[in-house]
């Protein structure tokens, strides 16, 4: 009958746009959407069941009889990790990679266990997420099948490798920015915005990358690492986007770790030019709240205030004079970063805080004298009385600046560092010593703001070989071997001056490829291919300090900043 045919029908729809609206109504973005807080909503643990719960709250009774914690019912869909004790880890066969029989057998080992990491990666038995502290073992398969797995993944990766390589940095005294990662912080981080929560991923397949980069049997594992990383980093700069986009969200402390986050990951992944303008967006940033006197005030942005300030100033040092980037914002506050940082028991990069205020006035000296000859007529007979004083109290402060790196005092600074580390602190102390004076001198002479003198190119030279020296006995200390990357590029550039220059030539591209694995970071092997460029061109003879640089380069060995006090935008 026809009338029959048509209830049918209009049962059938009607069935089929309930189904549609259960399924629906069971996603997290639709739940997120309805309007009013009255309305009635499934635990997610009895959504994920699919039973029908009772709404108890804080947890449903339905989820307390079954002896399960309930999740509640957040806006978020809570992660589902259970965490092992520390040193136990879960193992599985890995079958697509090694042939042989199929094996469905669980292990789990410890630190006490009788065989190595090397020895269970040997039988094709690798840990999942971990690698062990001192080896380049990582999984066969990275395949994150949601941000909280990759996450998850990042942490444990953390843990188990990066955090142990900080280890001995402690030893340089108490350092409250090392830390491992907690379960409770990284369910605190699921609130948090892509931008912040992913950058960590991106931190370790970049540390990942480049710890494994020179293994030929990783080295199609290290490509898919690559590929992931990038993967997420477009999730990032999208997620960045969106609340910058947003008045009330983008300029808030999650909007500002973001962009530093992803500097430094940008700093550490390769030669990229993206990390000016990452630092520009910053400083406009800083600006729109109150600026950085205001900033400073709180507690939540030290860390990130501070790697802001050193890694712009660093990056100037290998930048040509015309391309500096803030050098008269850091002249201009020189004496509030000071007062601000200088007390820090780890100041920036390591650096003596007296020196890295030198190195802020060398900027500073290179961008206004770049400034006097691109406005200086062209024409001889035109120059002014004017323009020959300001040359001149250029070079007085030239001589002043070189004067207070000569007699700075390593011991008198070490005097107030931790007694049961004197000797690395004062080791710190002569190295950045005779990088800086390097810095001063090469730069400044290829400027013309100090003359092509014997007596500047034999301090250059003395300069040269003391830190060849203290660099063989730094970079055999765990503890201060991961801040040598600016001195080794110092050493690197001051090649016209060196009493033998094939043997810094090796000693420098060697280390370089060494602290890239060490540091897991690429800026190492990106200093490398640009010294040895500027060695195949003449090796500093004829060059000008300036003439080496093709683009900013930026040389920080800082691979992630303290975001534990930044709370989420609102």
């Amino acid at each position: 009958m026809p009338w029959l045919t048509l209830v049918c029908r209009l049962i059938t729809r009607s069935y089929c746009q309930i189904e549609l609206h259960t399924r629906l109504s069971c996603r997290p973005e639709f739940i997120c959407r309805m309007d009013g807080e009255d309305r009635k909503r499934h635990c997610w643990e009895c959504r994920r069941r699919c039973l029908v719960c009772d709404f108890t709250r804080p947890g449903c009774k339905r989820c307390s009889a079954s002896g399960t914690a309930c999740p509640g019912y957040s806006d978020v869909k809570p992660p589902r990790l259970r965490w092992l004790q520390p040193g136990k880890v879960k193992s599985r066969k890995v079958q697509k990679f090694k042939p042989g029989p199929k094996s469905d057998e669980k292990t789990e080992t410890n630190n006490n266990s009788s065989s190595t990491p090397t020895e269970s990666a040997s039988t094709g038995e690798v840990a999942e997420g971990v690698c062990y502290p001192g080896t380049t073992a990582i999984p066969r398969r990275f395949e994150p099948r949601t941000e909280i797995c990759a996450l998850a993944q990042a942490v444990g990766y953390f843990n188990t490798c990066i955090y142990q390589d900080l280890i001995p940095v402690q030893g340089l005294g108490p350092n409250s920015a090392i830390y491992t990662i907690s379960p409770s912080q990284l369910e605190g981080g699921i609130v948090f915005p892509d931008y912040v929560r992913l950058s960590l991923v991106c931190m370790t397949l970049s540390h990942r990358v480049n710890r494994t980069r020179s293994d030929h049997d990783t080295y199609e594992q290290s490509g898919l690492l690559a590929e992931t990383f990038y993967r997420y980093r477009g999730i990032i700069i999208r997620s960045l986007n969106e609340d910058i986009n947003v008045e009330s969200k983008r300029t808030s402390d999650a909007v500002l770790a973001g962009i530093i986050s992803l500097l430094l990951a940008d700093a550490q992944q390769g030669p990229s030019p993206h990390w000016r303008i990452h630092l520009e967006g910053v400083h406009r940033l800083i600006t729109l709240r109150g600026g950085i006197h205001f900033l400073a005030r709180l507690e939540s942005l030290e860390a990130l205030l501070l790697c802001f300030v050193s890694v712009a100033v660093i990056g100037n040092t290998t930048s040509q004079a015309t391309d500096l980037v803030m050098a008269p914002w850091h002249f201009s506050e020189l004496d509030f970063i000071l007062s601000q940082y200088g007390s820090k028991l780890f100041p920036p990069q390591m650096c003596p805080p007296l020196l890295f205020a030198e190195i802020i006035r060398i900027n500073y000296l290179r961008h206004m004298w770049a400034t006097i000859i691109t406005t200086r007529p062209k024409i001889a007979e035109t120059i002014t009385h004017s323009h020959e004083e300001d040359e001149s109290e250029l070079r007085q402060e030239a001589y002043g600046i070189l004067s207070r790196i000569q007699t700075f005092h390593p011991a008198e600074w070490v005097s107030l560092k931790p007694p049961s580390a004197k000797h690395d602190w004062m080791l710190l102390g002569e190295i950045y010593q005779s990088a800086v004076a390097i810095y001063c001198i090469s730069s400044l002479q290829s400027l013309s703001i100090l003359p092509l003198a014997e007596p500047l190119r034999s301090s250059c030279a003395a300069h040269a070989e003391r830190l060849h020296g203290f660099l063989v006995e730094a970079l055999a200390s765990p503890r201060i071997k991961r801040f040598m990357l600016w001195p080794l590029v110092m050493l690197g550039m001051s090649l016209e001056a060196v009493y033998s220059i094939t043997k810094v030539h090796g000693f420098v591209a060697e280390e370089l490829v060494e602290l890239s694995r060490h540091l897991g970071s690429y800026a190492p092997l990106t200093a490398k291919g640009m010294l040895e460029r500027f060695w195949a061109s003449g090796g500093g003879v004829g060059m000008s300090w300036d003439e080496c640089f093709d683009q900013p380069y930026v040389f920080a060995t800082q691979i992630a900043v303290d975001i534990s006090r930044i709370s989420p935008p609102t």
